[in-house]
């Protein structure tokens, strides 16, 4: 009964959550779809390079925004989802994942948090990773074979 309110109220949450990260995260990608008519309108999974998802959902949660790590069959093993390998995502970007459910409570405002925290906790992280070090200093380009190796 409640479903075409629910996804008129979640899909622009959705989009502005995507376009707020997409727009203020290097190296960050959607896992499926963009956000519309082919994508469930209540989840976000995004890959997140030179992280660890279980590491940024801890930081956000101690700002008090609760997301998983991988997807929402995620299990208590440290490996990549088995959904991300099975679609194909990389497993440098699978431990980077992090799952983003929308609902009926969330707002505008909790969306421009969301970003907000999410860019300073992704900044803290990378900033004690040698991998995004390397990068920022032109030693490693992602985009060749060797890095994809």
């Amino acid at each position: 009964r409640e479903r075409t309110r629910r996804v008129d109220h979640v899909s622009p949450l959705q989009a502005k959550l995507w376009q707020g990260l997409a727009s203020r995260v290097p190296h960050v990608w959607l896992n499926g779809p963009s956000p519309g008519a082919d994508r469930i309108p209540n989840q976000l999974n995004l890959g997140i390079e030179f992280i660890e998802g279980e590491g940024l959902a801890l930081l956000l949660d101690m700002q008090g925004i609760s997301v998983a790590s991988g997807t929402a069959c995620v299990s208590k093993a440290l490996e990549p989802s088995y959904v991300l390998s099975a679609i194909g995502v990389d497993r440098s970007l699978a431990v980077g994942s992090i799952l983003i459910s929308l609902g009926y409570h969330n707002t505008p405002a909790g969306v421009d948090f969301t970003v907000d925290q999410c860019v300073k906790q992704v900044e803290k992280l990378r900033n004690m990773s040698p991998t995004w070090d390397e990068l920022r200093q032109g030693r490693v380009d992602p985009a060749t074979p060797e890095w994809q190796a």
